[in-house]
Formats: C-alpha cells, sequence, structure tokens
C-alpha cells in the first residue's frame, strides 16, 4: 500500500513539475513575442504569442496581444483574402479577451478602430449594441453609436442617439449643446428637401441649445448656434412678420452672446492687472 500510494505520490509531482515547466516555457514565449511586438515586428511577436497560447492557453491577455499583433499586420487599403483574414481573426481575438476582460476600453477602442479601419461600420455599431444591453448607462457607448451612423451617412440615427445622450446626461449643457449643433450642421450644410424635415430638426435644435443655455446661463457658444438656428428657420416662414420676428430674435441672441463674451475678456483683464498689482 505505501509502495503504491509512493508511486501515486511521485505521479502527481511530476505532472506538478510538468505543468510547471509548460508555463515557463509559455512565459519564455510571451517574453519574446513582447520583445519583438516592441520592435514592431508584429509577424515574429504572432508566431511566438500563438506558440505561448499552444503551450499554455490559460493567459487571459494572449488573446489580446494576438489580437494587436494582427492588427499590426493588417493593411486597411490591402483587399485580399489574407490580408481580410487577418482583420475577422483580429476581431475574434479581441472578443474573446472583452468577453473576460469587458472593462478594458483601451482594447475595446482598438476593437472600434479596426472595424472603422476594415470599413465594418455596422459590426460596430452592433458592438456598442450589444454592450448597451448590460450596460445601458454607458454615455461613450452612446456617443460612439451616435458617431458611426453619422460616418455610416444615417443621419436620422446619428441624431436619435445623440438625443440618447441628452438622456442619460441631462444635468450636462455640453450634452445638449452638442445635439443642437448636429441638428445646426445638418439644415445649414445638407439640409433635407423636404421642409417639414428641415423644420422639425431646426426645433429640435433650438430646444437642445435652449436647454443648455437655461443650465448654463453664460454658455455663449450654446447661444451662437440657437441664433444661428434661428436665421435658418427665417426663410423657411412664409409669413413676413413672423420672418421678421425670427430674425430679430436671432439678433437678440446673437446680441447676448457678444455680451457675455465681452464681459468675461473685460473681468479676465481686470483680474490679471489686479494680480499684477
Amino acid at each position: 500500500m505505501k509502495k503504491k500510494l509512493c508511486l501515486l505520490m511521485a505521479l502527481s509531482l511530476s505532472i506538478s513539475m510538468l505543468a510547471g515547466c509548460s508555463k515557463v516555457q509559455a512565459r519564455m514565449e510571451i517574453r519574446d513575442a513582447n520583445d519583438a511586438y516592441t520592435r514592431e515586428d508584429y509577424a515574429t511577436a504572432l508566431q511566438h504569442y500563438k506558440k505561448a497560447e499552444e503551450i499554455d492557453p490559460s493567459f487571459v491577455e494572449l488573446d489580446r496581444m494576438i489580437g494587436y499583433s494582427l492588427i499590426g499586420l493588417y493593411v486597411p487599403e490591402d483587399r485580399s483574402q489574407a490580408n481580410l483574414g487577418k482583420a475577422d481573426e483580429a476581431v475574434r481575438k479581441l472578443r474573446q479577451y472583452l468577453a473576460k476582460k469587458p472593462d478594458d476600453r483601451i482594447a475595446r477602442e482598438a476593437l472600434i478602430n479596426l472595424y472603422l479601419n476594415a470599413e465594418r461600420i455596422t459590426d460596430a455599431i452592433n458592438y456598442f449594441r450589444d454592450w448597451l444591453k448590460t450596460h445601458p448607462a454607458d454615455i461613450e457607448a452612446v456617443r460612439s453609436i451616435a458617431t458611426l451612423y453619422a460616418k455610416q451617412g444615417n443621419f436620422n440615427e446619428s441624431l436619435n442617439w445623440y438625443e440618447k445622450i441628452t438622456l442619460l446626461d441631462n444635468k450636462n449643457p455640453e450634452s445638449f449643446y452638442v445635439y443642437g449643433v448636429v441638428c445646426y450642421e445638418k439644415v445649414a450644410k445638407n439640409p433635407p428637401a423636404d421642409l417639414a424635415e428641415r423644420m422639425a430638426i431646426i426645433e429640435r435644435g433650438k430646444r437642445a441649445l435652449s436647454k443648455a443655455v437655461s443650465l448654463k446661463p453664460d454658455y455663449f457658444e450654446a447661444m451662437v448656434y440657437l441664433s444661428l438656428l434661428y436665421r435658418q428657420q427665417a426663410p423657411i416662414e412664409t409669413d413676413p412678420v413672423k420672418q421678421q420676428q425670427l430674425v430679430a430674435e436671432a439678433n437678440r441672441i446673437r446680441d447676448e452672446a457678444i455680451a457675455i463674451v465681452r464681459k468675461k475678456k473685460a473681468d479676465a483683464t481686470a483680474a490679471a492687472a489686479g494680480k499684477k498689482s
């Protein structure tokens, strides 16, 4: 019985030593991979990271580093199957890693940048939509979706997501300001042919910018864009009297913004003079 027990203990010890050796070998491969990655020799780095993964796949960071190495090898302008395959594998590896480490924002940004470079904007949007199912209050994710829809040329969806930001961040005047500016940019630079649709966007922008000013009364940047939206609305109005009223309101808001800027400059000059004295 003692002999059998000794044999079992010896076997257990040898297995433990083998496991330890495997981890040492894997770490050596990772060390060599890191050195190559630092030199921007991504092909060699990838080779060593994959070797480490074969030896001991328990290192969570390997998915991330394999993904980064593949990103280093990926050429955005190259539409060959081999190059696209690198992007596909990098996406798979980074998503595997993020499933285990969902709060790694740097890895998430690397994945999103890869999606953009590979012209896979819909995949990027879907990634953030999935993320929001479990993190509904993540304003940065909502902002990313709004930006991605804008890149895709889907203004209506983009605007809807900018509006969601104001609902999540309803005490922040800047959120309403950005929403209002987006509305202005649309009607000023790429206006819808339908006047009713254009008017609806103007009204959304005016409400957002008015809210920004109510939260921050000296928000002169918001006032400037609010004034510009009134000027965009005036030509659409068919009643000459209402047109004049809209222009007059635009001028009033503009003058108020100018007065705020002048006061800020005067206060800054007075403060500087006070320090000198």
